[in-house]
């Protein structure tokens, strides 16, 4: 991931990532800060003001020496990730970021519950004499298959980035750095 992505742009690539569609409001904290988008909060929220997180950069971060920060979204259904810096790598010549180093594993669908309800979804599923695998089956839309990563979607949707990348910064932004985090869910 470049360093001159804004936390709102690391929110963009977890959404295509997890194949989730931005539905629900996100945030991510950093020290003691909140940062999410703000034209969405009425009030503070926990007593926290909520800055926005179209004004932080990766690299800015990586220069205060932050290596690990929590993105959560959905709040009602709490999903919570670490995200920890692996490394700093200069970029390759010849590749557009972000790219996807490596993963494993189907992504939960939005909107099933959270940890918990992802539990019980996989478990009804995988099992066709579980009683709510026929309601499950019609909501999902398909089979499940949990190791297939669904690769060439996730691709696709990190595709859409780099072309949005491509078409230069957005207006009032300014890259401040070549290096690229490499990330770890």
């Amino acid at each position: 991931m470049p360093a001159d992505f804004p936390l709102r742009r690391v929110h963009d690539v977890i959404q295509a990532v997890f194949g989730w569609l931005d539905y629900h409001l996100h945030q991510f904290e950093i020290g003691d800060r909140l940062y999410g988008a703000p034209e969405y909060d009425e009030a503070d929220i926990y007593g926290k003001h909520l800055y926005s997180d179209r004004n932080v950069r990766l690299g800015a971060l990586l220069d205060r020496g932050v290596e690990r920060f929590v993105y959560r979204y959905d709040f009602g259904d709490d999903w919570e990730h670490v995200v920890t810096v692996e490394g700093v790598l200069d970029p390759e010549d010849g590749v557009e970021y972000p790219v996807l180093v490596d993963g494993a594993r189907r992504a939960p669908p939005e909107d099933c519950g959270g940890p918990p309800g992802f539990h019980a979804f996989l478990e009804a599923m995988l099992d066709e004499g579980h009683a709510e695998h026929e309601a499950l089956m019609e909501w999902y839309g398909e089979r499940l298959d949990p190791d297939d990563l669904e690769l060439e979607a996730v691709e696709a949707m990190l595709g859409r980035i780099r072309a949005s990348r491509r078409k230069g910064p957005a207006k009032g932004c300014r890259p401040s750095s070549n290096r690229r985090w490499a990330k770890r869910g």
